[in-house]
């Protein structure tokens, strides 16, 4: 979730994100120094190490806090990461201003947060009471798909499972990738998502790199499932994308059927295309945001010097404001300079479209869909018409 705040009169901004729990790594500080990596230094080029503040670490929640200068042209801002960690989670707050005006309102907004410590469920004759069924408890109409090709896809709570005739996928929901993890991303997650389910035989470890952007970091295994006792063959493939790890675990009956339906490292790739739901109008009232930061460094081609860096970050908004009116509001801030955009129209929703037409009678058309997260969903448009028009969008309130 973000906010934005600025003063184009005199060129300042400010921006707030903050991002949903996730599992820790450790203690506060290996979770802040894990989290100043995978979502400050991705976001900004920071100068140097971060600068921290005293720690404020009571018995449940712990708080750290660093920050730390990035600099363009003359032109300097700072970058701060508060960081709480209690019950093994971890929840971060990024700010990134060129201005200390903002300072008192950073301030307030901070100590407006306050930290429960977690309830217990009840025991009923020494038993601990299970959540809903799949656990899933989102509030959306749609938790499952069936596909015209025989696959299906069901809402769980830690993944999207996707089945066809005896075989099994298990789409992990995203999780970042920390330095602990990165030192071998194929054991590490096999590990803490997949290993306990199994009683392995026989482990076939592999790290296949071909010609693409990304190498292939996977694991196979001969196991028994614990929980039916069937034999069962497992492979298992981390993908990293910007700073997070998706992992796809799928459960064949043997290393041969597993072989025929998926003949290319590829073909479990387009696994991802399975976490797609249709969408109900009562699903989308409310504001859904995206938010986007590019960071450019030019050099002379001539010469090969440094020739400075274009810093443009930017926030889009859907409003869905009743079943049938909708606004949209786009703010972005490059280099000082300040542009923002707005438009209101009227929508119509199908499970798999929607289409909205503005205050001038522009009618645009968007494939829609839902892509399922860790207690979430994010809104998909992609623009029939245009398809490098596609936004993705996270629930705001």
């Amino acid at each position: 979730m973000q906010f934005s705040t600025e003063d184009s009169g005199v060129g300042t901004f400010c921006l707030i994100t903050l991002f949903k729990a996730v599992p820790g790594i450790g203690d506060s500080k290996k979770n802040f120094a894990a989290a100043w990596l995978t979502v400050v230094k991705e976001a900004v080029p920071v100068l140097k190490a971060p600068e921290m503040q005293p720690s404020n670490n009571p018995s449940d929640w712990a708080i750290e806090m660093g920050s730390a200068p990035f600099e363009k042209d003359g032109t300097k801002g700072v970058a701060v990461l508060v960081t709480v960690s209690g019950y093994g989670k971890m929840m971060n707050a990024m700010i990134i201003t060129n201005s200390r005006a903002y300072e008192s309102q950073i301030t307030k907004f901070l100590e407006s947060f306050s930290f429960a410590k977690p309830i217990a469920p009840a025991a009923v004759d020494g038993r601990i009471p299970n959540p809903a069924p799949d656990g899933t408890g989102d509030g959306y109409t749609f938790t499952t798909s069936n596909f015209d090709d025989g696959w299906n896809a069901a809402i769980k709570s830690d993944w999207v499972e996707v089945t066809k005739g005896d075989t099994k996928v298990l789409l992990h929901y995203g999780i970042t990738i920390t330095d602990e993890m990165r030192r071998d991303l194929s054991n590490s997650y096999w590990n803490q998502l997949a290993a306990n389910k199994y009683r392995i035989k026989n482990l076939y470890q592999t790290n296949y790199s071909v010609l693409k952007d990304f190498p292939y970091y996977f694991v196979q295994a001969d196991v028994t499932e614990k929980a039916t006792g069937k034999d069962a063959f497992v492979s298992f493939q981390v993908i990293p994308k910007n700073g997070t790890a998706y992992c796809y675990e799928i459960v064949t009956p043997s290393k041969n059927s597993f072989s025929q339906q998926f003949p290319t490292m590829d073909k479990i790739e387009t696994l991802s295309g399975y976490n797609r739901f249709a969408i109900a109008k009562s699903d989308l009232i409310g504001t859904w945001q995206a938010g986007s930061g590019a960071f450019t460094q030019y050099y002379f081609v001539s010469s090969g010097n440094y020739a400075g860096m274009n810093i443009t970050v930017s926030n889009l908004k859907y409003v869905f404001v009743t079943n049938t009116n909708y606004r949209t509001e786009v703010k972005a801030v490059s280099n000082g300079t300040y542009a923002s955009e707005k438009e209101l129209g009227k929508y119509t929703v199908g499970n798999w479209d929607i289409s909205t037409t503005d205050q001038n009678g522009k009618l645009s058309n968007f494939s829609a869909w839902f892509e399922a997260t860790k207690g979430g969903r994010i809104l998909h448009l992609l623009n029939k018409k245009y398809s490098s028009e596609h936004y993705q969008l996270g629930k705001d309130r």
